[in-house]
């Protein structure tokens, strides 16, 4: 008998719901799609529209749900949406007991084995796993809307994976020029958190940390394309075409803040075997990230430098590992 399974990618900027049928022939797509998430009041309400969207009458038997937040006791506060979504409501909205609320980077974690090989761009060829075993301890890191990471490790035979909040840690600069951004920001803020670097939002900030604090001179080409479309988006372009100076300057210090802060979590999940970058910025720069900036930030932590230079490093190319992680969670009521 064939089952029906809802999932969804909860961010910032975008909802992605999925529907499957599970059978013993295995998982076939029955919808997806994407919904811009300040559209809509909340999950139930995008939940109502997909499913009349695509006519979906069934019952749906399995439902899981990835969230861009932290998730306790079955509820999840979405850190840069006001919706808080409970597996209670979810429950009496789908007439199933089956629902389940996980982070985002959980989900990406859970969805790494649906990867194939063109979704991934290798940075760095560390070292193979220990002959006596050939599963991967992992961290897994991505800056979006936010910045997020999570730790996946096995245990007796199969992957558990372990959540964190590890956007909303303070910032640590690593350099001079780094060190006057945070101070900047000190005066702004009581306290710095990574992701307000680490974000689409973020790379505007170190942008106007140049223009502002370090005298760059701004084009007003520039400012005019900010003011009509995101802002983030005219940065990486500009930067990525060299056509401007301070772009340039401001994906340098994005990239140079991202290294460091990848293996900042690499330390504290220590040891792993790779590193997997997930998140909407990396592969939009994947061409830079392939420079050696990233890995000469990433590898630069004194003593551990040669450990570090030992993880593999992969990006994910694709945005709908965490969909199909959620999806597969769903999944695993019936295996």
């Amino acid at each position: 008998m064939a089952m029906q399974i809802l999932a969804g990618d909860i961010g910032g900027t975008n909802t992605r719901l999925i529907c499957a049928g599970v059978s013993e022939n295995g998982r076939h797509i029955l919808a997806e799609k994407n919904y811009p998430s300040a559209n809509y009041s909340g999950l139930i309400q995008v939940i109502d529209v997909f499913l009349a969207e695509h006519e979906i009458a069934g019952p749906v038997d399995a439902a899981c749900f990835a969230i861009a937040g932290p998730v306790e006791s079955g509820v999840a506060r979405v850190t840069n949406l006001p919706w808080v979504i409970s597996e209670k409501e979810l429950i009496n909205k789908l007439h199933t007991p089956r629902v389940k609320l996980i982070n985002d980077f959980v989900a990406a974690a859970y969805g790494i084995p649906d990867l194939q090989e063109s979704d991934i761009l290798l940075l760095q060829r560390g070292l193979a796993p220990d002959k006596k075993s050939v599963h991967s301890d992992a961290a897994i890191i991505g800056a979006g809307t936010g910045f997020g990471a999570s730790h996946r490790v096995w245990l007796n035979d199969g992957y558990r994976v372990f959540s964190s909040e590890a956007g909303h840690a303070g910032f640590a600069p690593e350099n001079a020029e780094q060190n006057e951004l945070l101070a900047w920001l000190q005066t702004k803020h009581a306290h710095v958190s990574l992701e307000m670097l680490l974000s689409g939002i973020g790379l505007v900030t170190i942008y106007h940390f140049l223009c502002e604090v370090a005298g760059l001179p701004e084009s007003m080409v520039i400012n005019e394309a900010m003011q009509q479309t995101d802002p983030a988006q005219v940065i990486t372009e500009q930067a990525l075409l060299e056509n401007d100076v301070v772009c340039q300057r401001a994906l340098n210090v994005f990239i140079d803040i991202y290294g460091a802060a990848a293996s900042n979590v690499v330390l504290h999940y220590y040891p792993v075997n790779e590193l997997y970058i997930a998140g909407g910025i990396a592969p939009k720069i994947q061409d830079r990230m392939l420079d050696q900036r990233f890995l000469q930030a990433f590898s630069n932590k004194g003593p551990m430098s040669a450990n570090m230079k030992k993880i593999t490093i992969k990006l994910i190319t694709q945005d709908k590992v965490g969909l199909h992680g959620a999806l597969s969670q769903a999944q695993r009521y019936f295996i």
